[in-house]
């Protein structure tokens, strides 16, 4: 039966999971190239990240784009192997998804050969690079936006730029071809070509989309499974993120009230936060944008909190009272930084991002949906109607009704949910652990997008270790820290 424990632990941003020293940075991991003559399911490795503790390994493996086209396109896979620090004689590895869709994995595996020692210490550690991400033929959307700036400032997505994304990427790739479930029949290749009978999975956001899909196509290769900030398949959640904001933020509300010096600081909050919110929406303010002066509308605004509150809510009542105040060029800064990953090849490769994100969420959303999902909302269908726009023009695939059934498993799960996740909130949580019953669901109450700290690793090494949540130590955090809420010195 399905655990659910609530306390606190420490919060970390799934992104910033993945921050790297300078020196970790300098160890950029350097891929093998294969030959033209393979065949599919061969790869090669070599030895790689020299400075890490213990022996890594890079290599590529060779897949087809196009499964039903076996003399069409191929894709080199690039992974990285954080060999075990003793021999264990496990036939099971360690191997994280990240959110996105898109983000890469090689990119941390110096971090990770450091991090994971606990996991290491009798374990592998694979870390793949998903077909269309990071070095497997990533599909960023680096092109020209055609207005610049001005463009960038009215929609996260500018429909030009995604234009010429799309016909920058169709000359070489079939867009329709990047989807979930490939990319999870390519892991399953490339784990038995290495060797690896079983995977212990630990999925963040969209990472856990990932996780089901590959539980239901691979129950055998499954040992355990972390799911961290769930997506549950069937939900579509992007319709939702509209109001799952205004949650997350009332949720701040409350923590700020209950904090003195916060409430001291700012002691309307929310009426503040109301009339900035208003001001946006009839009166907006002019802020720069690169060279140009712009109204500061409401969607944008509304995209920058959303970005605070993946995992620097604390900072929020701050930016709001500034506003309050006549300052909103930070916000506007933010909002600009922010929506920068469209348009660039590093990170979240854009093209990527639609052909998964328009298949499997976006496209099978019918406009009245997402006017009923957004009605009385602030933020509205800015951003989900952005997406229905962009997605109409992607060559996406078409899922069958199948894709879309929930994920029930009884593989064991720890799932952990943050309380104030404005993108995967409690809810996605508490339906995977109705749907894998062998599982314990862990929430924490002012949690942003994505858990962490020493607490939360203890209990993802107890997973992997005994291969059961059975004895897994969920009071090692009796109270939650509470949020460090900048005060500003108004």
């Amino acid at each position: 039966m399905a655990r659910r424990h609530r306390f606190g632990a420490y919060t970390l941003a799934l992104l910033g999971a993945l921050a790297v020293s300078p020196i970790a940075a300098q160890q950029a991991p350097e891929f093998p190239t294969l030959a033209t003559d393979p065949p599919i399911g061969e790869g090669v490795t070599q030895p790689c990240l020299d400075t890490v503790e213990g022996e890594a390994v890079c290599g590529r493996f060779r897949v087809l784009e196009n499964r039903a086209a076996p003399a069409g396109r191929t894709i080199d896979v690039a992974f990285v192997v954080l060999k075990a620090l003793n021999d264990g004689g496990h036939v099971d590895a360690y191997t994280r998804f990240n959110g996105g869709p898109g983000s890469p994995m090689t990119p941390a595996a110096n971090s990770m050969a450091g991090r994971r020692a606990d996991i290491r210490a009798d374990r592998d550690v694979l870390l793949v690079d998903h077909r269309g991400t990071g070095n497997s033929t990533p599909l960023g959307c680096n092109n020209a936006y055609p207005t610049g700036m001005r463009s960038r400032f009215e929609t996260v997505m500018p429909l030009d730029h995604v234009d010429g994304c799309r016909d920058m990427l169709s000359r070489r790739h079939d867009l329709s071809q990047y989807t979930t479930p490939n990319s999870m029949d390519d892991l399953a290749e490339l784990s038995e070509w290495l060797g690896y009978a079983q995977l212990n999975i630990n999925g963040g956001s969209y990472g856990t989309v990932e996780a089901q899909v590959f539980t239901r196509r691979h129950p055998d290769m499954v040992r355990t499974v972390i799911m961290n900030g769930v997506a549950p398949l069937q939900d579509r959640v992007y319709v939702h993120h509209a109001r799952y904001l205004q949650e997350s933020l009332e949720n701040m509300y409350a923590e700020c009230a209950e904090q003195s010096e916060c409430s001291e600081a700012y002691p309307d909050l929310q009426a503040v936060t109301e009339e900035v919110l208003q001001t946006a929406s009839t009166r907006p303010r002019l802020v720069r944008a690169g060279s140009m002066r712009s109204p500061f509308r409401i969607g944008p605004l509304s995209y920058a909190l959303r970005g605070l509150l993946y995992g620097q809510s604390g900072t929020v009542p701050a930016r709001i009272y500034e506003a309050k105040d006549g300052n909103w060029q930070t916000l506007a800064d933010y909002y600009v930084q922010r929506q920068s990953w469209v348009g660039t090849t590093a990170g979240v490769p854009a093209g990527y991002h639609f052909s998964v994100l328009c298949a499997e969420d976006i496209d099978p959303l019918s406009w009245p949906e997402i006017e009923e999902a957004s009605a009385g909302t602030f933020m509205g269908d800015y951003l989900i109607a952005g997406y229905k726009r962009a997605c109409e023009r992607w060559p996406s695939a078409k899922m069958p009704a199948s894709f879309f059934e929930p994920v029930t498993s009884n593989k064991p799960v720890l799932i952990l949910s943050g309380g104030r996740d404005p993108v995967t909130p409690v809810v996605g949580g508490n339906k995977m652990a109705e749907q894998w019953p062998n599982s314990v669901h862990v929430v924490v109450p002012n949690g942003g997008h994505g858990q962490g700290g020493p607490c939360i690793t203890a209990m993802l090494v107890h997973l992997i270790r005994t291969g059961s949540v059975s004895g897994i130590d969920t009071s090692c955090v009796q109270s939650r820290p509470p949020t460090a809420f900048e005060i500003s010195g108004r």
